[in-house]
């Protein structure tokens, strides 16, 4: 019987040996019989909101220096919001991730990300900007779990935006009660 594991995270058991998952987070987002759906969520590109938003043709926009996640492999020029807003309607191009999470990438989402002001905006909820995303076909991410590429573990939204980018690896391990250095003498286990 088939058992859903989104929403949740899959941490990258060390070392993986894809590039584009080493030392990774990914936030499942949807999981069901036809394959998986997810955003890396600890991993930095080289562009700051404001200049992706200045390179896909809005003019006059803020500087936003947050920097914009590479959220996977699948189409790396996509762009997506994830953003902590309960309120923001369902519908056909809004992601529902578990009851708060939203992702889109609807050209509506970035509209209105160039037309923010920071400056009037009394508290703007969480988001992250995410070029790309890493897909499975049907099974497939169940036979990298069995191989023991992917450890599966339950959402926790403070991993998303209480915890530095560079530490959501370590913060996901830690939520088992395992230690980076617990991880990496899992991984020695067994070699001579």
């Amino acid at each position: 019987m088939f058992q859903s594991l989104a929403p949740g995270f899959l941490i990258a058991s060390p070392p993986l040996g894809d590039p584009n998952f080493d030392r990774t987070v990914v936030l499942l987002a949807l999981h069901n019989e036809d394959g998986a759906l997810g955003f890396v969520v600890n991993r930095e590109s080289r562009l700051t909101v404001g200049e992706l938003l200045q390179h896909a043709g809005y003019d006059g926009v803020h500087e936003d220096p947050a920097q914009v996640l590479i959220g996977g492999p699948v189409q790396p020029g996509s762009g997506w919001v994830l953003v902590d807003d309960p309120d923001l309607p369902s519908d056909e191009e809004i992601l529902l991730v578990g009851d708060e999470i939203r992702v889109t990438s609807s050209r509506t989402a970035f509209d209105n990300l160039a037309d923010e002001d920071h400056e009037t905006l009394i508290t703007p909820p969480p988001r992250m900007i995410l070029l790309g995303y890493s897909g499975w076909g049907a099974s497939q991410l169940e036979g990298e779990i069995a191989r023991g590429a992917w450890l599966p573990i339950p959402f926790d939204k403070s991993i998303l935006f209480d915890v530095a980018v560079e530490q959501r690896w370590e913060a996901a391990f830690a939520t088992l009660g395992l230690t980076l250095s617990h991880v990496m003498s899992m991984n020695r286990v067994g070699q001579a």
